[in-house]
């Protein structure tokens, strides 16, 4: 009997499905794999399956922006969990290549980005792929040795792939915080975080400064604050902030309606146990 279906970003190999089986481990799953992180928050939204695993903060690289902006464009889905995974990136190639040979690097943006000075020490050429995995799952296929992938050793063992060098990132403390999304609000009776997502009913002056002293005043640590564009206006926007404290917390319930009787929108993204690997 299934117990749950869980998407995450395909092919095998990536680190979505690192992180996905990290979380599931000893449970009754059917995974589904999917092209991009859009497909599998839209997969959640249509119910195809009942939760995915999907990057939305790297140390390095900073947030995920497709994550974040699919979470606010779709108001019934629902964080419920977080996973922290260390992030080691490898060149990736086929048996026989020297780093001499090389003369592109194939991975997705954001482990490009992670590895800028190790890429721009070699003066190659770089492409673009949805994920990891796909570069090197498309690098084993065409069996070139002019080119090196950036990904994991999951990656390297499962497409036959050997590992020319390791921990290519630039910072060695280097770590992608996952979430778990489902769809519709799950109310847990333990959580010690919560992410929130407002939006200010004017552009005016100190309008922020005013709603983060609402938290100040209540005492709640907020431990991350970030804007994306709203996609209504130039130049307006909506701030992610994650506090430390659990949606059933008396003082978080206060400072949500406080911020609500202003004319604030607040919607509750998540709320959930925090991952003690942060």
């Amino acid at each position: 009997m299934i117990w749950v279906k869980v998407g995450y970003l395909g092919p095998r190999g990536t680190f979505s499905e690192e992180a996905s089986l990290r979380y599931f481990a000893g449970k009754d799953v059917e995974w589904k794999m999917y092209p991009s992180i859009v497909d599998v928050l839209d997969a959640v939204q249509e119910q195809e399956i009942d939760c995915g695993v999907v990057p939305i903060e790297n140390s390095i690289e900073g947030s995920v922006n497709t994550t974040m902006d699919g979470l606010a464009q779709d108001p019934d889905l629902f964080i419920e969990a977080e996973l922290v995974l260390p992030i080691e990136q490898n060149l990736l190639v086929n048996e026989g290549t020297v780093l001499s040979d090389i003369k592109e690097i194939w991975s997705h943006p954001q482990a490009l980005a992670q590895c800028r000075n190790f890429i721009r020490s070699l003066g190659v050429r770089v492409k673009t792929w949805d994920s990891t995995a796909t570069a090197a799952l498309e690098l084993a296929e065409c069996k070139r040795q002019d080119i090196g992938a950036i990904g994991n050793a999951w990656a390297a063992k499962n497409f036959g792939l050997h590992i020319l060098q390791s921990n290519l990132q630039d910072m060695s403390e280097n770590h992608t915080r996952f979430v778990v999304v489902r769809r519709g609000e799950t109310a847990l009776s333990r959580a010690d975080k919560s992410m929130l997502l407002i939006t200010l009913n004017e552009e005016r002056a100190g309008a922020l400064v005013h709603v983060l002293n609402i938290f100040a005043a209540l005492e709640l640590n907020l431990t991350r604050i970030e804007s994306r564009p709203t996609r209504k206006k130039l130049g307006t926007y909506q701030f992610f902030i994650d506090v430390e404290a659990g949606v059933q917390e008396e003082d978080l319930q206060k400072a949500v309606s406080i911020i609500g009787t202003f004319g604030h929108q607040v919607r509750v993204l998540g709320s959930y146990m925090k991952d003690k690997k942060i």
